[in-house]
């Protein structure tokens, strides 16, 4: 279904976007978003919501002949163009690496010796902190998988992240619902990936405190959507960062030996 039909039928309803986040259940910052377009990709999840709770009557589906209800045609209209599941994610061999986004695979190379350097400098911050500090959050690292929207079209691995609740780990096999904290070393093939794909994935699904870690640049981007959306913050590798998650803890970048 195109936005605009969707905003058409708010229109008739003479709906509010307030309004239907509110019967929908989706968080009015999402819908906004969806609906202005500033989210090109937004959940399956989301999308049905949204459409279930405009009331939709029945409608032929363009291309098809056949007849179905509105709810359904995210599905129907996105299996045409092969949606991937987890169950095709965890079919992969295992000398793959992919992240599935949406129902699509994005493959990734091998961490560089570089990006495993700064990740294990990081660790040892946020370990020794947690450690000393009786920190009730547990830290983990990829290839930990995380099924960031709770449905079966996304499975991220984030090179680092820290996670509060322990009801999302229980499963034993990955993070079901977003990380409180997130860290991704870009990679020089595809930066975009962190840049934009992922920081929109995440702000979405409620990831409080996302760094990008560029070695390249010698820089990091800070993204607190727990308190100002995605406006983000810029630091260098001669700077303190501090980590809103803990207060009182600052990551020292010049300390790290490129």
């Amino acid at each position: 279904m195109q936005i605009e039909q969707i905003k058409a039928r708010k229109k008739q309803l003479k709906m509010t976007n307030a309004q239907l986040a509110e019967k929908s259940g989706v968080s009015l910052g999402t819908v906004n978003k969806i609906l202005s377009g500033a989210t090109r990709n937004p959940s399956s999840a989301n999308m049905d919501a949204i459409i279930a709770a405009l009331d939709f009557p029945s409608y032929k589906l363009e291309g098809l002949d056949t007849t179905v209800s509105v709810v359904r045609e995210t599905s129907a209209f996105n299996a045409t163009v092969c949606r991937y599941t987890i169950d095709d994610y965890y079919a992969l061999p295992q000398d793959i690496r992919a992240e599935l986004i949406d129902g699509q695979f994005y493959y990734m190379s091998s961490p560089s010796i570089m990006h495993q350097h700064i990740l294990r400098e990081l660790s040892y911050f946020f370990t020794d902190y947690i450690k000393h500090n009786h920190g009730k959050c547990s830290l983990y690292f990829a290839p930990c998988d995380v099924r960031l929207d709770k449905d079966d079209y996304t499975m991220l691995q984030p090179d680092m992240m820290i996670i509060c609740d322990p009801e999302k780990t229980q499963n034993g096999r990955y993070c079901d619902g977003a990380p409180d904290f997130i860290i991704e070393i870009v990679s020089p093939s595809n930066p975009a990936h962190d840049y934009y794909k992922k920081s929109e994935k995440y702000w979405a699904a409620g990831v409080q405190e996302y760094w990008i870690v560029d070695p390249q640049k010698e820089k990091i981007t800070v993204y607190l959507f727990a308190i100002n959306d995605t406006i983000p913050t810029l630091y260098t590798f001669k700077d303190k960062v501090p980590v809103q998650l803990y207060p009182g803890l600052e990551i020292d970048f010049s300390k790290i030996n490129l």
